[in-house]
Order: C-alpha cells, then structure tokens, then sequence
C-alpha cells in the first residue's frame, strides 16, 4: 500500500470490470460537475451587476452636472 490507497485495482471478474468503469465515468461526470459549479459560482450575480452600473451611471451624471454648475463646457 502507499498512500493508503489499494494499489491492486483490476478487477477479477466481469461484473467487476463493468462496475470498474461505471465508477471512473461517475467520477467524471462528478468533476464535470464540480467544475460547472465552480464557473457559475465564481461569476458576479446579475443584481450587483446591475447596482455597479447604476452606481457609474450616476457617478457619471454627477460628473457631468458638477463641471456644468462650475461652468465648464
């Protein structure tokens, strides 16, 4: 053993070789997963999206209405 892990994973009959290969493409499909999760996750969510643009589209107005005030052009 090394790592704790059984080294000896070939399977010794058919339905273990069948049940072999159902794991790896479970634990495929569990990654696949887990990575569609992650990108979802690691996004910013529509709502704050839309209070930053609200927040620079107001930043902007205010720019603009204090150089006017000021009387620039």
């Amino acid at each position: 053993m090394s790592n704790g892990k059984n080294l000896n994973l070939t399977p010794q009959c058919a339905a273990g070789v069948d049940t072999r290969r159902r794991v790896i493409e479970l634990e495929k499909n569990d990654e696949d997963q887990w990575d569609a999760i992650n990108q979802l996750r690691n996004r910013l969510p529509v709502w704050a999206t839309m209070i930053i643009s609200l927040l620079t589209f107001l930043l902007g107005c205010s720019i603009t209405y204090a150089a006017i005030a000021k009387g620039g052009s």
